[in-house]
């Protein structure tokens, strides 16, 4: 998604120098960034790559802008900006809200109107799936699961029964939420007695 780079920063901000009608395609690191690509300075070690950068516009401090002769944008947090411009230039493509019919939902469990479940997924009783939510193809979400407002489960995330997570949280492919601690006691002949794991895991708001 390419983007003028006056227009970048009339919507992030920051003080252009130079070339506002440039269009920026894409985010690249100093050393391999081309004309159409944005990069970033935050470590005073990587100057001297600045200088042989063929990036198209660098995000700098203001400190670094000062007799830099080419397009840039001066910024007190480089970083920070380059992660806003990244989010802008590669937005998040939502599917479509609903239930795929081949999802398995059960008849107790309340998925809000705008939230998508993914075919092979499984929805068990008295889960609560807020809005915007995105479970993604064969994940499981237990008996009595609540997943918070914008949270994003990837394909094949397990939530164990009767946990929580929170809004705008993302589970990587491959999650287990709830899983069994290490609880067993040993008895007098070395065998093994394991104890039920009673408790659930609570994930607060903004946790990847």
């Amino acid at each position: 998604m390419a983007a003028r780079l006056g227009d970048i920063v009339a919507r992030l901000g920051g003080e252009l120098h130079g070339d506002a009608d440039l269009l920026v395609e894409q985010v690249a690191p100093l050393d391999s960034a081309g004309p159409a690509h944005i990069s970033f300075l935050s470590n005073p070690k990587y100057r001297s790559v600045l200088a042989s950068s063929g990036a198209g516009v660098v995000i700098v401090p203001p400190a670094d802008g000062e007799n830099l002769a080419r397009t840039h944008i001066r910024v007190r947090n480089p970083y920070l900006y380059f992660a806003r411009v990244a989010q802008l230039l590669n937005p998040d493509l939502r599917p479509a809200a609903g239930i795929d019919p081949a999802a398995s939902v059960h008849p107790g469990a309340r998925v809000d109107a705008s939230a998508h479940v993914a075919a092979g997924a499984v929805v068990g009783e008295g889960a609560d799936i807020g809005a915007n939510v995105l479970i993604g193809a064969g994940c499981v979400v237990g008996e009595g699961v609540r997943v918070g407002a914008g949270t994003r489960l990837h394909p094949r995330v397990v939530v164990y029964a009767h946990c929580v997570i929170g809004e705008r949280c993302i589970l990587h492919s491959g999650a287990v939420i709830g899983a069994d601690g290490f609880g067993f006691a040993r008895e007098a002949d070395g065998s093994w007695v394991k104890i039920p794991q009673i408790g659930r895991v609570l994930i607060g708001n903004d946790v990847e």
